[in-house]
């Protein structure tokens, strides 16, 4: 998978190396009794899922994930043909409304597993099910304390019972999500924790089963990092898999590498002289002769207006702030200490070193905002790009079976 080098245009690099360096960090955390699915959701946290989902897919006896997750049916549908399993969390509800009725049909033909959280849904997608001939996976989401989506503890073992007794249906999982997993002392992670054990361990619930595999899973990278006992069956790394820690701070202990590299080229270069202001409203006047650099990013594409006369990009290393306001397609840097800059020149606007002073980190920062928010909004202008993948990057046994370079 080489990069393709689109001149003139900007690029988001996602390096197949860091990826496996973060699935292999996450995996030295189980045991080999736990599974791991991999959250691609909102087109992988910004990261193109098309794209990390066949990075991830390298066919090898052992696979580098166990299973996929997304948001929605319509997220699945535009995931590349997989063997693995796919979860899709949003509960299912109005089952037979317009188009729900068409996708709930389609991801029963899969195989994809839906989530439920009441009777009613569980009713609804068994006779979907059996107007398609087939017997369609569900996972039971419980609610154990986000207050999002999910059935009340003391109301699963009627849920459980209920799919059970549908033959069209198969219980494919148990579920729930942390609320604050990323601090180790967190005593509601505790709570919760105990909630789900209680309940999804239930020595009636196991009876029901009698002796039917059900995953269980609860833990997201917090969880993965600080909670071991909420591993159970299978764990769902997001943001840590991207290389961000859950904490939303670089963690040198725990060294993930973000698996992004956000660059554009140089557009333009203009000298200007002391006094002139640079960009709407005027908000930067330049204290003394310089350059000024034109990068072909805006708020359009996800470099957020906030950054405006506070971030910093980077050319060779060195850091150019930014100057006047972020506009819509266009950004203004001061290149007055980087003498040697010249038109095309590699500018990083988001940088994989999650210690650089244009880290996700920094700029989450800056925008009073969390790393996740500012990944999902980098918009479709910006064009994502596999690094080539090094045949060294892999494990001895992955290396005979990975197509280099395409």
């Amino acid at each position: 998978m080489d990069a393709i080098q689109t001149l003139g245009e900007p690029r988001a690099l996602i390096h197949a190396e860091a990826l496996l360096h973060n699935l292999r960090l996450l995996r030295g955390h189980l045991t080999a009794a736990t599974s791991l699915c991999a959250i691609v959701k909102a087109d992988a946290y910004g990261h193109d899922a098309s794209l990390i989902c066949q990075l991830l897919q390298v066919s090898t006896p052992n696979p580098l994930v166990d299973a996929l997750a997304v948001a929605n049916i319509d997220e699945a549908v535009k995931l590349p043909p997989t063997a693995l399993p796919v979860l899709i969390f949003r509960p299912v509800e109005n089952s037979f409304l317009g188009r729900q009725r068409t996708r709930i049909e389609q991801a029963i033909r899969r195989g994809w597993t839906l989530t439920i959280c009441s009777p009613e849904a569980a009713e609804d997608v068994s006779r979907i099910a059996l107007t398609c001939q087939k017997r369609a996976n569900v996972q039971i989401m419980l609610d154990t304390g986000m207050t999002r989506s999910g059935v009340a503890p003391d109301r699963l073992n009627a849920l459980a019972d209920s799919v059970l007794r549908k033959p069209a249906l198969k219980l494919w999982g148990l579920c729930s999500h942390f609320a604050a997993s990323e601090s180790p002392t967190d005593p509601f992670t505790a709570e919760q924790l105990q909630r789900f054990n209680i309940a999804a361990y239930d020595p009636q619930l196991a009876a029901a089963l009698g002796g039917q595999n059900v995953v269980r899973h609860l833990a997201n990278s917090g969880g993965i990092f600080y909670w071991p006992p909420s591993h159970h069956d299978m764990v769902r790394p997001g943001i840590s898999l991207y290389g961000v820690d859950p904490t939303c701070k670089p963690n040198m202990d725990r060294a993930l590498r973000p698996v992004m590299k956000w660059t554009a080229p140089l557009l333009l270069i203009r000298p200007v002289e002391a006094g002139t202001g640079v960009g709407y409203g005027q908000t930067w006047h330049a204290p003394a002769a310089t350059r000024i650099g034109l990068v072909p990013v805006g708020y359009a594409d996800g470099y957020r207006r906030s950054f405006s006369n506070r971030a910093v990009m980077l050319i060779n290393g060195k850091p150019a702030p930014v100057v006047g306001r972020v506009s819509m397609d266009l950004t203004t840097i001061d290149l007055g200490r980087i003498p040697e800059a010249m038109i095309g020149d590699e500018v990083t606007i988001l940088d994989d070193d999650p210690l650089s002073a244009a880290s996700i980190y920094q700029l989450a920062r800056l925008a009073d905002t969390i790393p996740y928010e500012l990944f999902c909004g980098i918009g479709p202008r910006i064009q994502r790009v596999a690094v080539k993948v090094a045949a060294e990057a892999f494990p001895a046994e992955y290396q005979a079976q990975i197509e280099l370079g395409n």
